[in-house]
């Protein structure tokens, strides 16, 4: 009896140890709001209040930044350019670089400035060189809000600061709330990351001098303190923006890179300048333990069942098809059997059709179910088909009647 319960007892000891480590369901996570994003497919892998719109405090700055890169590649700014610096950016407060009157300063140290330090005086200044005042800067915030399709959103000052906390408020605090939701949030996000990576480069900076062997020199961390070597580190993360208002509580939008993998997180409301990287943590710790970057659809690649098209012409031919483009996107690990295709054909299409003509469309299903944020790939001719013949008709039909009537 003894050698039986030691037996069992191994056996059970055996199958504790070897339980795997990963979490397969995410842990309770405490904040307003959160999301977290797949960059490459827009896939959803979690989410709580997510439309819910919130005082994005800093993290608007992520959509000035985006204003700056516009304005750069439009020809209308250089880094090399100086800024000078107006009274009333000098005064706006709370995180700064200590900013004076009159002071020149280039876009790119102000740039660098409002992303390390989140600085809002070099934020508002380089908003009033750019639009002319920073309600001229704001509007072009909002358009660009509009143009990407946020819906959640509405911008009054280029900093994300309160009102109360501006000498002289911009006349748009007039207008709207100040809000984001963290699905806008994400959306800005991975705008940014797609279409300036080099944003990068600063947002990654984990420590940088400002104003450097002057009076008014600060050497400060980024806020960020999951970049290396602060107290929070957490290894991919390279970024991007923190926030902080009583209204907000505290905010921050992450992205990590791991295993080719990138993705964009965002929490909202959090209760401490700590939770929100604990929180942010427990998000990427989901997401890398279970998912992973996958090619899901192939460019040219046919789709299983479905790799032919029927004409309805009334001469049945059929022309070949497969997708237009390819589609990777973050897979469970651990259930991969659970993702199938679902295609979907239009209807009435008749020859003749041109090779790279739209047929369709394929979806990947998670457990039968659309994959929230993941879009579906276009299904394409392969080759050109031309308009059958009045004599093919003809015979095509004549061969018919023959066969029922042999029938």
């Amino acid at each position: 009896m003894r050698k039986l319960t030691v037996f069992l007892f191994c056996i059970i000891s055996l199958f504790v140890v070897a339980k795997p480590s990963f979490a397969e369901e995410l842990p309770e996570i405490n904040a307003k709001s959160y999301i977290v994003v797949d960059t490459v497919s827009g896939e959803i892998l979690a989410s709580k209040n997510a439309n819910e719109s919130r005082p994005p405090a800093s993290m608007t700055k992520m959509m000035s930044a985006i204003i700056i890169f516009d304005e750069i590649k439009q020809g209308n700014l250089k880094w090399g350019d100086e800024v000078t610096v107006s009274n009333r950016a000098a005064g706006v407060n709370e995180a700064e670089i200590r900013l004076v009157p009159s002071e020149k300063q280039t876009v790119k140290e102000l740039f660098t400035a409002l992303f390390v330090q989140s600085a809002n005086d070099a934020t508002v200044a380089l908003a009033e060189h750019i639009g002319g005042s920073e309600e001229g800067f704001v509007e072009k915030m909002n358009q660009k809000a509009s143009e990407i399709g946020l819906t959640q959103t509405h911008f009054q000052n280029s900093t994300g600061l309160n009102t109360e906390s501006y000498p002289d408020p911009p006349s748009t605090s007039k207008v709207g709330e100040h809000e984001m939701s963290a699905y806008d949030t994400s959306i800005v996000a991975r705008y940014l990351l797609k279409n300036y990576p080099e944003a990068l480069e600063y947002t990654s900076i984990p420590t940088y001098t400002f104003h450097p062997n002057k009076p008014n020199q600060q050497k400060v961390n980024n806020w960020d303190l999951m970049l290396p070597s602060l107290k929070f580190y957490y290894e991919g993360v390279d970024g991007l923006k923190t926030g902080h208002t009583n209204a907000a509580g505290y905010c921050f939008t992450s992205t990590a890179n791991r295993n080719g993998m990138r993705v964009v997180s965002v929490v909202m409301g959090t209760n401490s300048k700590e939770a929100r990287f604990l929180e942010t943590k427990k998000l990427l710790d989901y997401t890398y333990d279970n998912f992973e970057l996958a090619t899901a659809i192939t460019k040219g690649k046919v789709i299983p069942g479905h790799n032919r098209f029927t004409l309805p012409n009334g001469v049945e031919r059929t022309v070949p098809v497969a997708p237009d483009s390819s589609l990777q996107l973050a897979q469970k690990k651990h259930d991969k059997q659970a993702y199938t295709y679902k295609v979907v054909l239009k209807k009435g299409i008749q020859a003749p059709i041109a090779k790279g003509t739209v047929i369709g469309e394929v979806s990947i299903l998670y457990q039968g179910k659309s994959i929230p944020g993941v879009s579906s790939v276009p299904l394409v001719t392969q080759q050109a088909v031309e308009r059958a013949g009045d004599i093919r008709l003809f015979f095509r039909k004549m061969w018919d009647g023959v066969n029922s009537w042999i029938n």
